[in-house]
């Protein structure tokens, strides 16, 4: 897969079959969307390209830093990657592109830019300055210029229809379950392994620090995971938090891996969540935090015997 960045790329030399959105989680909705493109493009003998925008317009708007993502750019592109897409195109979403007309948009970036022939979006799908180009703006753009547009339905499951929001919402609460209907796939962070105060080592439960993405996410508490360090998967209790017991002020991702000694400074690693075991507690002492760590252990030995050979080293 190739990947162009807006407005530095140059135009695209073949015709294309094109979606766009934010794609945050790539769940089963944005799957659909991106699977028409594809077969489209297939049929047309097109590049299929999904474009999609960093930072997200929520994150500019409001701050990078407090809006929650499913999924980091790198994760974001990883995943739209895997299912064959021709070309990623990132815009860079700034003050001049939240600007942009939506009839700008239309002709600077898919008609000049992209070659696109196909278009295909969601239902809700808004876009332009304001956000005042809609669907019926973008049909009857397409028409004038000879470009076919197809509107998706939303994509439901039995819980109701399948929306970043939502699956942000079941990852607050620790639905991973539900989550994993949505997304296709069970939930993971994946980060580079980085130093840390080491606090756990004196607490006879050392931990491996992963370096949480700018954009954060919206996990908080104390959890079942398994950890992928070098291929292999690990049993893990895993906290996603800001250690207020110890003074902490940075939301951190800390795993204690069971049965685990090695050095592992630098390594990229992948973390499946399973369980939400607790919320984050400011303890009165570290021995109350000690014990409680304690726990959680335990509980996640007895976790993983209890589902022996159901979730056994997922998606080597």
């Amino acid at each position: 897969m190739k990947i162009i960045r807006y407005p530095q790329f140059k135009p695209l030399l073949s015709p294309t079959a094109v979606t766009i959105g934010n794609f945050d989680g790539v769940h089963k909705g944005h799957q659909a969307l991106i699977k028409e493109t594809m077969a489209m493009a297939k049929a047309q003998s097109l590049q299929s390209v999904v474009v999609t925008m960093e930072p997200l317009p929520a994150q500019f708007f409001k701050s990078r830093f407090e809006v929650e993502l499913i999924t980091p750019f790198k994760q974001k592109a990883q995943l739209i990657k895997a299912l064959g897409v021709d070309v990623l195109c990132v815009l860079n979403f700034n003050h001049q592109l939240a600007q942009l007309s939506a009839r700008s948009f239309c002709e600077e970036i898919l008609e000049q830019g992209l070659k696109t022939q196909k278009i295909v979006v969601g239902h809700d799908f808004k876009f332009g300055a304001d956000r005042s180009g809609d669907v019926d703006f973008l049909s009857t753009w397409g028409q004038a210029n000879n470009i076919d547009m197809t509107i998706m339905p939303p994509v439901n499951n039995q819980h109701g229809r399948i929306s970043s929001t939502h699956i942000r919402s079941l990852l607050a609460t620790g639905k991973f379950q539900q989550a994993k209907q949505a997304l296709g796939r069970d939930y993971s962070i994946i980060g580079r392994v980085a130093h840390g105060r080491k606090l756990g080592r004196g607490l006879g439960y050392p931990t491996i620090n992963i370096e949480l993405n700018k954009g954060g996410n919206p996990l908080h508490g104390v959890y079942v995971v398994l950890i992928k360090i070098s291929n292999r998967w690990h049993q893990a209790v895993a906290s996603v938090g800001y250690n207020p017991t110890v003074g902490g002020n940075a939301k951190r991702l800390e795993v204690y891996v069971l049965d685990f000694k090695a050095d592992v400074y630098g390594h990229s690693v992948e973390v499946l969540f399973y369980k939400k075991l607790r919320n984050e507690v400011e303890f009165d002492s570290l021995c109350a935090l000690r014990a409680a760590i304690e726990e959680d252990v335990q509980k996640t030995k007895h976790y993983f015997a209890e589902h022996k050979g159901d979730i056994c080293e997922p998606r080597l």
